[in-house]
């Protein structure tokens, strides 16, 4: 690591004119000490072994720390070579308590039953997404802790059904084109102002979806335009995200938490009244979703916590696969995970 940011051991190597394998080597038995943790069982020691259908699996279990827990915690999970890995990190610090190879409420909490149970109770928020599971075991492991489903998370599920909808056009397009050949007929696609087909159309507007029409350009201004006149539902779906977005915005001047849940949770009602009566059903979908979890969302305006530290750990790891070339020493490389991030 350098000034916090990964690079990669060839990167190293060919500063210093080394073979890249040799140092990878070198620094793998030497250097690390992941030798000696092997030598020790350090690797291994918080491993869990579960019975699952009559055979028995091992929960690969790289980080359990208990220092490592803060008043305001995080969990969010990180696929690695496949395999999908829970992680609990302290918002405040960055470094992670748990990371364990498994989803599974009562796995993980025979982990986070090695904790002090007064240290647990010490937790006063958990940010998470909208998983099931996670808000099982924040109710399990953290008592006292309030949920905050993290803003960013509401709103990378709500722009996904936007763009679900614009995919459900295109794929329309794509079978009324399969079917006009199978069947030799002529497909006559129309051509726009803008030079774009149907299929251009709709597949480079993926990008102005995901933006406000204050940050589009002159080129996206007249796609948007052209998009919004020939499919009428997406228009309608990309106001309603838009609205979404906005109610993130915290109220103006000072006000009590009560005053703005209240007038929040009127707010957001109100918008899902509209989602519902847009008949759009992608927008009916998420909709029943942001109801179902509506509290939680709601308790962003407590402290308005965000999972932005627990994603820029999520990158930097993922910043850290990719120097590596993947994680193709998976025991070294998560023995270095645990080096580095906890």
């Amino acid at each position: 690591m350098v000034e916090g940011k990964p690079i990669s051991i060839g990167n190293v190597a060919y500063v210093l004119g080394m073979s890249s394998k040799k140092l990878q080597r070198w620094y793998q038995q030497v250097l690390s000490g992941f030798s000696k943790a092997v030598e020790n069982g350090e690797t291994e020691k918080h491993n869990l072994r579960v019975r699952d259908r009559g055979k028995t699996r091992e929960v690969v279990v790289p980080i359990l720390k208990e220092k490592n827990l803060g008043e305001q915690m995080a969990v969010d999970e990180k696929n690695i070579n496949g395999v999908t890995y829970t992680i609990l990190s302290n918002r405040k610090t960055s470094k992670i308590a748990l990371m364990a190879s498994t989803l599974k409420v009562n796995e993980l909490m025979q982990l986070l039953k090695e904790f002090d149970v007064e240290k647990r109770m010490q937790v006063r928020s958990l940010s998470r997404d909208m998983a099931a599971n996670y808000d099982w075991l924040g109710r399990e492991a953290f008592m006292n802790a309030y949920h905050v489903i993290d803003k960013f998370h509401v709103i990378k599920h709500v722009m996904d059904q936007l763009q679900s909808t614009r995919i459900r056009y295109r794929q329309q397009e794509l079978a009324r084109r399969r079917k006009a050949e199978k069947a030799k007929q002529k497909y006559t696609e129309a051509t726009f102002p803008n030079g774009d087909t149907v299929l251009q159309l709709l597949a480079r507007s993926r990008g102005l979806l995901f933006s406000l029409p204050n940050e589009w350009g002159d080129q996206q201004k007249q796609r948007a335009e052209i998009l919004f006149g020939q499919y009428p539902e997406i228009k309608t779906a990309y106001h309603l995200v838009l609205r979404v977005r906005r109610w993130f915005t915290p109220p103006k001047g000072r006000t009590t938490y009560n005053v703005t849940r209240k007038r929040k949770k009127g707010q957001l009602l109100e918008i899902l009244k509209e989602f519902m009566r847009s008949n759009i059903e992608e927008m009916k979908n998420i909709a029943f979703l942001i109801r179902k979890n509506m509290g939680q969302i709601i308790n962003y305006f407590i402290a308005k916590e965000t999972n932005a530290k627990a994603e820029a750990l999520n990158q930097n790891l993922q910043r850290f696969i990719n120097v590596n070339y993947g994680a193709r020493n998976s025991d070294f490389f998560l023995y270095r995970i645990k080096v580095h991030f906890a």
